[in-house]
């Protein structure tokens, strides 16, 4: 038996961004962290995206450049720190173990999303939580959410729950 998923069809980007700011809200008011999120999915898929509304769930209103080549951008918010990666032009070994990222999974309040976490074995294989994002249409897309380890367990029941933004 494989590792819990759920899966998600949504018909829009603006369904994608409302998703993903209502799932931020949900995983930190319940105390979800510290957190290691990968986002898997070819060029275009909205991993970016999905991360820039996470952060607008939690009250960022900021800009939130894409880190393709800066590696990492950090986020410092009153409820926790978002350390958004993007390890797609990673170089190396030794350039990942520049990123400060061991220090970043001793801290107990910071969600990591790690875009290409496949690119540094060692931060996969510390993932709590895996979303695969795979374009259907122009706009819509499928998310696959596995759970890795029994931390994120939680999160999947929370992916399910209905939108409290949507009227009954």
């Amino acid at each position: 038996m494989g590792q819990p998923a759920v899966a998600l069809e949504l018909a829009s980007e603006s369904a994608l961004l409302a998703r993903a700011a209502e799932l931020a809200k949900r995983w930190c008011e319940h105390g979800h962290m510290p957190l290691v999120i990968g986002l898997t999915g070819g060029l275009g898929a909205g991993k970016t995206s999905f991360v820039r509304a996470l952060l607008r769930g939690l009250g960022y209103q900021d800009r939130v450049p894409s880190p393709t080549y800066t590696l990492l951008e950090q986020y410092d918010l009153d409820c926790l720190t978002v350390i958004h990666m993007d390890l797609y032009r990673l170089a190396s070994a030794a350039e990942f173990e520049h990123l400060g990222v061991r220090d970043w999974l001793a801290e107990p309040r910071v969600w990591l999303l790690v875009e290409w976490p496949e690119r540094a074995p060692q931060l996969l294989q510390r993932a709590d939580l895996m979303i695969e994002l795979e374009i259907v249409s122009e706009n819509a897309r499928r998310l696959v959410f596995s759970a890795c380890t029994e931390r994120a367990r939680p999160l999947l029941a929370a992916i399910s729950e209905p939108d409290s933004n949507k009227p009954s």
